[in-house]
């Protein structure tokens, strides 16, 4: 007399929810908010001279390193050439700045965004001629996107690593990539060494937390019956 077979139990686990599925700090709108607005202001201030403000901002090499003031290698990123510089840099500006701090912290953003936003300045303005004027959050957002980008890549564990590399390499290739037809006031340099400085941020902050990230992962397992 033929017995029926007993099912086989078969366990699926699988990553339920990591880091980046929590909810945003509460307090990121508020922080990227107010980074934009003084980033704003400053911009006004250097178009109409308020305050006798404006000839403190901007960033050339003989400023910076003929008369010494370093300084200027940051208040510039807060100030831009036009409207059209200004509002071109916002939009990802405040996006990522609001999911860099919302997921990161003050310390990702806007502190080391800043920090490394001002050392990129420097790289660029010594291969710049000596009265260049150099403006903008452009090598920070870069910087951003590159960090975001990276994290994604590491943290997103419910997708395939060649998902998220291809996801990565996707927006990359959209956003970040120059566009056909060159621009002489815009400096590319700013823009690729804000990426490539924002890469290795990112790699070193992964390393660094990956223990905490990991932590975060939940887990969760399935079972399933299989009939033989």
């Amino acid at each position: 007399m033929e017995q029926d077979s007993a099912p086989t139990l078969r366990y699926h686990t699988y990553i339920e929810s990591h880091w980046l599925t929590q909810k945003p700090n509460a307090n990121s709108i508020i922080v990227v908010l107010s980074a934009t607005l003084l980033m704003f202001l400053m911009s006004f201030t250097y178009w109409y001279h308020w305050f006798g403000f404006s000839e403190f901002l901007a960033a050339t090499p003989s400023l910076v390193f003929h008369q010494g003031q370093f300084w200027r290698a940051w208040t510039t990123l807060f100030i831009h050439a036009d409207a059209g510089h200004l509002l071109g840099n916002t939009f990802l500006f405040t996006i990522l700045g609001y999911f860099l701090n919302g997921y990161f912290g003050l310390m990702v953003f806007p502190v080391m965004a800043i920090l490394f936003g001002g050392l990129v300045n420097l790289m660029v303005l010594s291969q710049m001629p000596p009265q260049a004027t150099l403006l903008g959050m452009s090598g920070v957002v870069f910087w951003m996107g590159a960090v975001w980008l990276l994290l994604y890549v590491f943290l997103e564990a419910r997708k395939t690593s060649f998902q998220r590399i291809m996801r990565a390499l996707g927006i990359t290739l959209i956003l970040f990539m120059p566009s056909e037809v060159f621009d002489p006031h815009i400096s590319y340099q700013s823009h690729f060494f804000g990426f490539m400085a924002g890469l290795v941020f990112g790699l070193f902050f992964y390393l660094m937390k990956r223990k905490i990230f990991k932590g975060a992962e939940v887990l969760k397992t399935e079972i399933e019956e299989w009939a033989e």
